[in-house]
């Protein structure tokens, strides 16, 4: 061991068989190699133990002398040397957020002029408390122990400049722009966590209230009215949006009619097309079928359900839905859409 080295002890692998014939195993061995010294990291550590040194002897001065001044007003001594205590802290910060930005000078700047405006404000107050205290003698020693704490940042400056190393143009850019990738990353999983974290309230909040994903309506859309003539649209109320949207979330499969019946029996009054509108189904085209359904019309006051089912049975077919619209428009939206069904089928019977 000398000056130049230092003596390491590290372990190796080794086989190792306690008696002739017995099984080899691998264990550990300790040994010890000579390595050069790292002069330059124990400087380095060096200067740090000593800059901390002075950091913490600056600080017990700065605190005692502003202290002091501070409580003269009457304020109570605990709160006023911890007032005190901030005019050091705020400088100190600042140099600790100048050595992070060490390698990008450009932000780099702002630390550093933030902690020489604050050690300037925490040396005046230094000095003001030895002009107070009168006379030569209190001016050097306020004087003195504002130079303690310039002498501790003068010190931590130097120290942060040895550490930093200064890039080229290209190379900053380069550094640059990796920490802008590595920032956007951040970025990215810190508003990943947000909207994670709004998901699972909104999923507590479904399970809590029994509520469904919103759909997709246009509120404002003009809907057809049945009681209206053509060219004059009507709008489907609150009410029977949300039960539209309700009874969707129900039974998504149902078809316009299904739905017109479901709401009836609930005392909700609508129609085919406003539900169609509102379920974005599209609705029936005004082709034939629609002028064949709107010839239905014109019945005599006795003819019963029946009649009006085998009329249209002669018009549009066995069309389910046709046959339903012609005895609704002639007999009332009263009419189930299962009485149709079975007297379609005895009819085609």
């Amino acid at each position: 061991m000398s000056l130049l080295t230092r003596n390491v002890t590290r372990t190796r692998l080794t086989p190792f068989a306690p008696f002739p014939g017995a099984p080899v195993e691998l264990v550990e061995e300790e040994y010890t190699v000579a390595v050069p010294r790292d002069w330059d990291r124990a400087v380095l550590g060096g200067v740090a133990a000593g800059t901390g040194v002075l950091l913490a002897l600056a600080v017990t001065w700065s605190t005692d002398s502003i202290g002091s001044l501070l409580a003269l007003s009457g304020v109570l001594p605990p709160v006023a040397y911890g007032v005190a205590a901030t005019f050091d802290a705020a400088w100190i910060i600042c140099m600790a957020l100048e050595w992070l930005a060490r390698h990008d000078p450009r932000r780099a700047t702002a630390p550093r002029i933030g902690g020489f405006l604050a050690l300037g404000i925490s040396m005046a107050a230094i000095a003001a408390n030895g002009f107070r205290a009168g006379g030569k003698t209190g001016l050097a020693v306020g004087v003195i122990g504002a130079l303690v704490s310039l002498i501790a940042k003068g010190v931590w400056t130097l120290a942060i400049r040895a550490t930093a190393r200064e890039l080229s143009p290209v190379a900053q850019q380069y550094v640059a722009r990796r920490q802008a990738a590595a920032g956007a990353e951040l970025a990215l999983a810190v508003v990943e966590r947000q909207l994670e974290r709004s998901r699972g309230h909104l999923a507590a909040y479904r399970e809590a209230y029994g509520t469904t994903a919103p759909e997709t309506v246009t509120v404002d859309r003009p809907l057809p009215d049945p009681d209206k003539p053509s060219g004059q649209p009507g709008r489907a109320s609150a009410t029977v949006r949300s039960a539209v949207r309700a009874a969707l979330a129900t039974t998504p499969d149902a078809d316009a009619e299904e739905l017109v019946e479901a709401l009836a029996r609930i005392g909700i009054d609508t129609d085919a097309d406003t539900v169609r509108s509102l379920s974005g189904q599209q609705p029936d085209s005004p082709d034939s079928r629609s002028a064949q359904v709107l010839a239905l019309a014109p019945h005599a006051p006795n003819d019963t359900i029946t009649d009006t089912v085998r009329s249209a049975v002669r018009t549009v077919g066995n069309d389910l839905d046709a046959v339903l619209a012609a005895v609704r428009r002639v007999h009332g939206t009263s009419i189930k859409r299962e009485t149709v069904r079975r007297l379609l089928s005895r009819s085609a019977g």
